[in-house]
């Protein structure tokens, strides 16, 4: 069995047409119970390929945020799925802010504003607590560039300071551009890499992104957009609530995806009442925006679930559900390295007519079960899958067995996130080389 049959079956499945069908005639609340493991990652990639809506995806925290993402990313393609974090600071300390994470807020703003198909969200709490700039203020401070138009260099170094960036010699992090002759180099804050926009005279020649250490071309652009910081001052005289970004003016609501909506709801209560306190004990010499232009209150985010489709599939659920669905799904058993009771394991699934799916990182890591099996004498039938997978699972009604390598062999398995493409540290080293 290949990953591809099991994403058909899950697609194909009745539950998947009814939970697909309940978000088209926005059903209203459901419930989704009995998901176990990564099953939950299987059963929405199936719903999102049914469906034309934004899905917003709440988990309790970043780590649980980034495996379910790194599980859609293999699933439904790394361009469908977005990850929403949190600027990681105290309210009020602006001098805590991550680039790397505003960064990460500012793309997804600036993608949820370009692009209105259907893309998945995963985000946490702490994240969607804070509110973003609007839709129309974002659009007002948004500059996008084409390739053959007429624009001149001078204007576009005015856009630039009038958007808070920073003018310096080389680029070496979002928020600042370079002028050398006809050759403008720009680091928004809606990619990862820096762009390089090469002018004939007046005429945008050409345009491409660059890595700003081994200022090395990555890719060739027809057109790009450029943002400023979407958490500085330029971008916080008209704010609103994340949900509200992700639904406009003139879209649907997404279908919003939470895992327990009582701890999502105890958070942003909490961290509401973090900046109040913190607000209480600013100077007044400094004008600073109140708590609730800045944070979603707690009784701000319930109205969004007195409408549109909600969907809670953790354990615990909070609202009346207009529909259930059951699932049958089990963890992955804890082996703990004992190959002969995962072989005896696999030959029980097997004989309940299971298909059993061993997901590796790698081909050698699979290869390597393979002898061990040889090894102790046992042949077991099993399909292999070259890709990462948070946590196995056994989903007896679609008579599947989902067991990852990693838990196999107890090894750590760590998330990914994209925030990494950005390393501050190199850009600290290059600004010490710069300043020499």
């Amino acid at each position: 069995m290949t990953l591809q049959n099991i994403l058909e079956t899950y697609f194909n499945d009745n539950r998947s047409l009814e939970i697909a069908q309940a978000i088209k005639s926005n059903t209203g609340h459901l419930h989704i119970k009995g998901l176990s493991g990564s099953a939950a990652s299987f059963v929405l990639s199936s719903v999102y390929k049914q469906s034309e809506k934004k899905h917003l995806v709440i988990l309790n925290d970043k780590e649980q945020a980034a495996y379910f993402l790194n599980d859609l990313e293999n699933l439904v393609g790394e361009n469908q799925v977005l990850f929403f974090p949190s600027s990681y600071r105290k309210a009020y300390q602006i001098e805590d802010t991550d680039n790397a994470n505003i960064l990460l807020r500012a793309e997804v703003l600036s993608k949820i504003n370009q692009n209105k198909q259907a893309k998945i969200i995963v985000s946490y709490p702490e994240a969607i607590s804070e509110k973003v700039v609007t839709q129309q203020h974002l659009q007002k401070n948004t500059l996008q560039l084409h390739a053959g138009e007429t624009v001149s260099i001078d204007f576009i170094a005015e856009v630039f300071i009038e958007y808070g960036f920073e003018r310096v010699d080389f680029v070496i992090e979002p928020g600042q551009f370079s002028i050398r002759g006809g050759i403008v180099d720009v680091f928004s804050f809606a990619n990862d890499h820096p762009y390089r926009i090469e002018f004939f005279g007046d005429d945008v020649d050409s345009i491409r992104s660059f890595d700003a250490v081994s200022q090395l071309s990555i890719k060739n652009y027809n057109q790009v957009v450029i943002i400023p910081n979407v958490q500085g001052k330029i971008l916080q005289e008209s704010r609103t609530g994340f949900i509200d970004f992700i639904s406009g003016q003139n879209t649907e609501a997404p279908v919003i995806w939470i895992k327990d909506l009582q701890f999502t709801l105890d958070k942003i209560k909490k961290e509401f009442e973090n900046a109040e306190q913190a607000y209480k004990k600013l100077e007044n010499t400094i004008k600073r925006l109140s708590p609730e232009e800045l944070y979603t209150s707690e009784e701000a985010f319930k109205r969004h679930f007195s409408g549109g489709c909600t969907i809670e599939f953790g354990t615990q659920q909070l609202l009346k559900a207009e529909k259930i669905i059951h699932y049958n799904t089990s963890p992955q058993p804890s082996f703990n390295k004992n190959f002969e009771l995962l072989a005896a394991n696999l030959k029980q699934n097997s004989d309940q007519k299971i298909h059993n799916v061993i997901f590796a990182d790698t081909e050698k890591q699979a290869t390597r079960l393979g002898s061990i099996f040889q090894d102790i004498g046992k042949n077991i039938d099993f399909a292999s899958v070259f890709l990462s997978l948070n946590e196995g699972f056994v989903d007896k009604d679609l008579s599947i067995a989902c067991y990852t390598d990693h838990q196999i062999f107890d090894r750590y398995h760590r998330f990914k996130l994209k925030s990494s493409n950005f390393q501050k540290n190199e850009a600290i080293t290059l600004k010490e080389i710069y300043g020499l």
